[in-house]
Formats: structure tokens, sequence, C-alpha cells
């Protein structure tokens, strides 16, 4: 039987069902079941958990990667500290500090 276009359970009816083709949302609920909203076009989420979104891009990220931490910027950070120990250490040698 058919419903008039204009009532409410025509109006809230998702018309993307159970059996609908296309590609859906990659995400889990809190529920943990996964999200049957469909993705965005070009994307693996529904607007609602956070397909639209680009991220914050440069240093307001949380996930930035700024390079102090890596093993060459470390290591070049120990060998002028032994530098400046030894200039130190010969500075003391040569009386230059009390």
């Amino acid at each position: 039987m058919d419903e008039p276009a204009n009532t409410l359970r025509s109006l809230t009816r998702w018309h993307f069902g159970a059996d609908w083709p296309g590609r859906r949302c990659g995400a889990k609920t809190r529920r943990g079941t996964a999200c049957l909203k469909p993705a965005l076009r070009g994307r693996n989420r529904c607007q609602l958990h956070g397909g639209k979104s680009t991220g914050v891009k440069g240093e307001r990220n949380g996930n930035h990667r700024h390079g102090r931490y890596t093993k060459e910027a470390i290591a070049n950070r120990r060998a002028a500290n032994a530098r400046v120990r030894g200039l130190v250490r010969e500075a003391q040698a040569l009386g230059m500090f009390d």
C-alpha cells in the first residue's frame, strides 16, 4: 500500500536499507556494531564519523611529527653536549673557572 509522500512515516523512512549496494561507513558505533550509514564519496567514513573533516594541518595536529626526537637529532644533541663538556673541562684545566 503506497503512502502519501508527506506523511510522517514516509519522511522518517531511511532510504539506505540493509540491501543498499553502496559503500558503508567503516566506523564502529558505541554498541560495537558497524555504522550502517553510507560513506561519503571518495571517503571511508560517513559525515557523522568524520568523513567531511580533513583534520587540522601542521603543528596544531596532535599527531604532528616535528623531527625533534629522531635518532639523528638525538645523536646530534649528544655530540654537541659532549663537545661543550670537553671545552668546559679544558677551560677548568687552564684555570679559567674557579
